[in-house]
């Protein structure tokens, strides 16, 4: 039934650009400029080529007057541009300087790709550098990735990480180019649930249909299936190309509520359970908040919304999809406890939150009432960091909130471990998260577990073309323009991932196995030195965790004396 299902909504999901769409080009403008541009040809030909008329025929007077309809067209579209630029008031610039103006914006929309590829050496570029795009890309195919003659890291640099090597290893760790195979996670074993084992440490984040392309998450849930990881369904709920290759699925329970929500988009528990029996539904996530937007609801722009979004997610079409900024069925700890409760009520599965670090109070009280009610709380916890992307989210939320993953990590790990719960939780860490160093730094700072989300869009095909916001994505991956969603083949974008995700299990197993470790959930964080000046290095054990908490001891001190944190140190300072 899954399979007749999904076959339908993808046939639907990749039809060519209607006739009706192609009518748009049409618009007051291209018209106008139609309409004038054969107006004046006309009238120059009639004045100017009268005898050519009389003696040939309209016929070959007009096949003549081609390259005067190209000239006049040219002529009429900068008279319309200096005009519409004159007139205009909203671009200052645009208004003083018409038609070149157009030149400097050309220059501005052009320059990420003239920078990305001309101008910005390997190790320059952000989000990620050309160094890591280019060792997933090859990676995730299965070509040769490794490389010659060097680093070209500068291992003096601040913020380099180092990983300490054993000289004398456990003699029963296989060596060379093998690596074991010893990582094993069970969650939801304190709960009296049905637990889930996870044999793999990599798993693909929350990532919406809608955000992405139905054969992105086709490719991405059939690789998924390979690779034997989960795939979460993000907060867009669950469509039929989650279905697509019969993978794992994590179903995340957004803000808005979609898929599982009534007409007042309040949950249904009736809902909730039917999702829940799906065959491949093994986990429930609540998201509290996203690393990108903390303290914002999800948006889908109305570009990316289709008819078959719309009827999934409750949405109307046309209208851009704001999710809520909180789930209003909770306000506080002791809410969200029962708002778990409810869910794993009904789900009878597995309960986790992803959450944002802010002050270190929150993920405290969290594992304090955990301590106090056992077999209450989440099964596993999702922290994600400042640093995490998304497709369109505001600069400021995504550029200057929430902690950074790695003290976030280091934190929550911290928290859970002081309130003797550590044990009965697992540990998700989540943003920025690419390569084999990132995870063995994330579970050396506490993590059980990583999701990865912009990596395994690189193994799809994604380039970094930055315009995952504008629904035109050149590869396919992060649009529903259908036209562009065919560059992607799904078969062969699944064996990527899966690839990828191998690859990233067999490198980070092997940089611990350098380290004297079976499985990179026994790194500690005195395993792994950062470059914190030229020539001096500290251990990570030292730079993360160790000042967001002091920081929280001093804002606890300051708020019960009624005082900031400032305050109370120049009250201190007085003596």
């Amino acid at each position: 039934m899954a399979m007749q299902k999904e076959s339908k909504f993808r046939d639907k999901g990749t039809k060519a650009p209607s006739f009706l769409g192609f009518l748009k080009i049409f618009n007051r403008y291209t018209v106008t400029w139609i309409i004038l541009t054969a107006g004046a040809t006309f009238a120059y030909g009639y004045f100017m080529d009268w005898q050519t008329l009389r003696s040939a025929g309209i016929g070959t007077w007009v096949a003549t007057m081609s390259a005067e309809f190209i000239l006049v067209g040219l002529i009429v579209a900068f008279l319309m541009v200096f005009v519409n630029d004159r007139r205009q008031t909203t671009d200052p610039i645009q208004r003083m300087f018409p038609v070149v103006i157009w030149g400097r914006k050309w220059l501005v929309k052009m320059g990420p790709l003239l920078r990305q590829y001309l101008f910005l050496n390997d190790q320059e570029e952000t989000p990620y550098n050309r160094i890591t795009r280019n060792w997933i890309h090859e990676s995730s195919k299965g070509v040769r990735n490794t490389i010659g003659f060097g680093s070209q890291l500068d291992m003096d640099q601040v913020g380099t990480t180092i990983i300490m090597p054993a000289t004398f290893t456990n003699t029963t760790i296989k060596s060379g180019d093998e690596t074991g195979d010893h990582y094993e996670k069970v969650i939801g074993a304190h709960t009296r649930v049905e637990p889930v084992t996870m044999k793999h440490f990599v798993h693909i984040s929350a990532m919406s249909y809608g955000a992405l392309s139905f054969r992105a998450h086709a490719a991405l849930n059939e690789g998924a299936k390979m690779a034997g990881i989960m795939h979460n369904t993000g907060e867009g709920s669950l469509a039929p190309c989650h279905e697509y290759g019969g993978g794992d699925l994590i179903f995340q329970i957004g803000t808005a509520k979609y898929g599982i929500r009534d007409e007042e988009g309040n949950m249904d528990d009736e809902l909730l359970r039917k999702m829940a029996q799906h065959p491949q539904v093994k986990m429930m996530e609540i998201k509290l908040a996203q690393g990108a937007k903390p303290g914002k609801g999800g948006m889908l722009l109305k570009e990316k919304i289709t008819k078959e979004i719309s009827e999934i997610r409750k949405v109307p079409m046309g209208k851009d999809a704001y999710a809520p900024a909180r789930h209003k069925e909770f306000n506080d700890v002791e809410g969200l406890f029962d708002f778990i409760d409810r869910v794993r009520g009904v789900a009878k599965m597995p309960v986790g939150i992803k959450m944002v670090i802010g002050h270190t109070a929150e993920i405290e009280a969290i594992a304090e009432k955990m301590k106090n009610e056992p077999g209450r709380g989440p099964d596993y916890i999702v922290i994600d960091g400042g640093d995490g992307g998304t497709g369109a989210a505001p600069l400021v939320l995504s550029s200057y909130c929430g902690l950074p993953l790695k003290q976030a990590i280091a934190v929550a790990d911290w928290a859970l471990k002081y309130h003797g719960v550590r044990e009965k939780v697992v540990l998700f860490a989540s943003g920025k998260i690419a390569t084999p160093i990132d995870i063995a730094v994330a579970m050396a700072l506490g993590a059980d577990a990583v999701y990865i989300a912009r990596g395994f869009m690189l193994a799809l095909g994604c380039i970094q073309a930055l315009e995952c916001h504008t629904n035109h994505c050149p590869t396919g991956i992060a649009t529903q323009n259908k036209s562009l969603e065919k560059a992607l083949d799904i078969q062969a974008a699944a064996k990527r991932v899966e690839t990828y995700a191998q690859v990233l299990y067999k490198e980070t197993t092997m940089l611990c196995e350098s380290s004297g470790y079976a499985s990179p959930d026994q790194i500690t964080p005195d395993d792994i030195m950062v470059v914190t000046s030229p020539g001096h290095l500290d251990y990570l054990s030292e730079l993360h965790g160790v000042s967001a908490y002091e920081a929280s001891l001093e804002r606890t001190q300051a708020r019960k004396k009624g005082m900031s944190v400032g305050e109370m140190k120049m009250k201190e300072a007085e003596g």
